[in-house]
């Protein structure tokens, strides 16, 4: 999937790929088995091949991270396909505070298996699961997840590259909160967990702390749990939109992992 991305090489815009598919050349290796017949101008076209040839070998290298950066927005769904099974999906909740001690609860699909982490008790191991990830999504991570997790653990960025699903479907034209692109895609979430929100998730760690229920950390956890876990979902339905099938357990499986 990647091999047909066009807009994050040089002078190629939207114009250009469309001209490039109508002439059938729709993936990197269609332009290097027909150069001669490129649609583009001498220079454009020896530029747009050694920068191929770059690509192809950050490929087979397997470089997620370059590929992360270098992608066009419009194209980063491509990741999701062609490294589906390397994708560990992410969830924080905080007590409402934006600086400080905030961060109460962080979840992670990792490898299949979900990792919870808890203020108070194995939170500073989030960390050390980070270094095992090769892509890490979020819904929203960008401008929230992310900045939080570093401002609270005082590093200056995570240390693998990062995804965001909420800028993935916002290109697809799914432009809302979770909850509402999971309705529009059919992703029902466990019964006890309908119509619980962020508001919620801040109610629930409240009544942990001063009270020590017990039943509230535990609603919280699955609540954060379900948030991560439905992003697997979210990344497979995104690539059906664009005709792409992938192996993803089926949603009542997944949540079996809470």
């Amino acid at each position: 999937m990647i091999e047909q991305a066009w807009l994050q090489f040089s002078g190629i815009g939207p114009k250009t790929v469309e001209k490039l598919h109508s002439y059938g050349f729709f993936s990197w290796t269609d332009a290097i088995e027909k150069t001669e017949e490129l649609p583009l101008g001498r220079k454009q076209r020896e530029t747009l091949l050694a920068e191929i040839a770059t690509y192809q070998e950050e490929k087979k290298q397997n470089n997620i991270a370059f590929f992360n950066q270098k992608l066009h927005a419009s194209d980063k769904w491509r990741l999701l396909g062609d490294f589906f099974e390397e994708i560990s999906y992410f969830d924080i909740e905080t007590n409402g505070m934006l600086y400080g001690d905030n961060i109460t609860v962080i979840t992670c699909l990792h490898r299949n298996q979900l990792y919870q982490f808890t203020n108070g008790s194995n939170l500073d191991d989030f960390l050390d699961l980070l270094e095992d990830v090769r892509l890490l999504a979020s819904f929203n991570g960008t401008s929230f997840d992310v900045p939080v997790v570093c401002q609270f653990y005082n590093i200056p960025a995570i240390p693998c590259p990062h995804i965001d699903l909420r800028w993935v479907c916002y290109h697809l034209g799914l432009r809302s909160g979770l909850k509402r692109i999971e309705k529009r895609l059919a992703i029902v979430r466990p019964k006890d967990l309908q119509g619980v929100d962020g508001t919620d998730a801040i109610l629930l760690w409240h009544r942990w702390i001063h009270y020590q229920d017990r039943k509230s950390l535990e609603q919280l956890i699955r609540y954060c749990s379900v948030d991560s876990i439905s992003l697997k979902v979210l990344s497979s339905k995104i690539l059906e939109k664009y005709q792409v099938v992938v192996d993803c357990e089926p949603t009542d499986k997944l949540w079996n992992l809470l």
